[in-house]
């Protein structure tokens, strides 16, 4: 049975692998990254020092799109409300691979409950492929709704193999994770040193206030880029889309009072109003599906 790590280059995915490297030996472990093509070049670097050090058996998916491409394609950019990036980008491409492989899977997750209370009630262990078999709660019309994204596939692979979620650190502290990862005598995403709380997409869509302040001020490339990125979308006109979504910033600061535009929201965060992320839930925003740890 071989053992999958999802791998994103953040410090709860670096402890799994450590862990897992530790539990079933390195022969068996396999570290997945999907890539979105929306990475800070620190998290790249790091990914390659963190395989070079573990010397683990390394694959990198990618889907049809990378992140800017697939906005253009839906010719927007993802919301808290409509998050296909993680569907598209990371989701959709793990499935694909996992199908492709005739062997049953153990698939480890940087799941923790001190994240968040969706996180908590999670199970530590259970069956990568639930929510094609079981009801994922009633549609609008009281039917029973499940996942449908290549179904068949699904049903026939399930029938030879068995894929199993794992969330080995989920009762871990971010300070167990941290010493984990140290112990190994490795060392962190230097992003984190940098005071970023996520390094997955960089930014990603539901970043903080206090992040983009950081961008803002310290990654003049990662600016330029997110700047790039929106008016690659028409960002400024009258039919773009904006990378930020109407409320998240107030609205005396929007030019069009509408949604606001990377630079009116660096224009914001830097100014004596900003009240940056007093009004945001504690840790952030988050990612949820079916297929967490994705990206941390």
């Amino acid at each position: 049975m071989k053992v999958v790590v999802q791998f994103s280059g953040g410090k709860d995915s670096q402890a799994c692998l450590v862990e897992a490297i530790n539990r079933y030996g390195i022969d068996k472990i396999e570290a997945v990254f999907c890539d979105t093509g929306w990475e800070h070049p620190d998290t790249y670097k790091h990914i390659d020092y963190v395989i070079a050090k573990t010397g683990v058996k390394f694959t990198t998916i990618k889907g049809q799109y990378d992140f800017v491409g697939l906005a253009k394609h839906k010719k927007r950019f993802p919301s808290t409300k409509a998050r296909f990036c993680t569907e598209e980008l990371k989701v959709k491409p793990m499935i694909d691979w996992v199908l492709e492989q005739k062997e049953s899977l153990i698939i480890i997750q940087g799941i923790r409950s001190g994240e968040s209370t969706a996180r908590a009630n999670m199970e530590a262990e259970c069956m990568y492929f639930k929510g094609y078999f079981q009801s994922l709660g009633k549609d609008k019309n009281g039917r029973d709704k499940y996942y449908s994204y290549r179904k068949k596939d699904i049903i026939e692979w399930c029938k030879k193999y068995d894929a199993t979620i794992s969330r080995p650190i989920k009762e871990w502290t971010a300070q167990n994770v941290i010493d984990c990862i140290l112990n190994a005598n490795q060392v962190p995403n230097p992003l984190y040193y940098k005071g970023f709380s996520r390094v997955g997409c960089f930014p990603c869509i539901m970043c903080r206030q206090g992040e983009i302040l950081n961008i803002a001020n310290n990654e003049p490339k990662m600016l330029e880029r997110l700047i790039n990125a929106e008016q690659s979308l028409g960002g400024e006109g009258e039919q773009g889309s904006t990378f930020f979504p109407p409320t998240y910033i107030p609205k005396r600061f929007i030019f069009n009072k509408s949604y606001p535009y990377v630079q009116e929201v660096v224009n914001y965060v830097r100014s004596k109003s900003a009240t940056l992320d007093m009004y945001e839930p504690a840790g952030g925003y988050a990612c949820m599906s079916m297929f967490h740890g994705l990206c941390e």
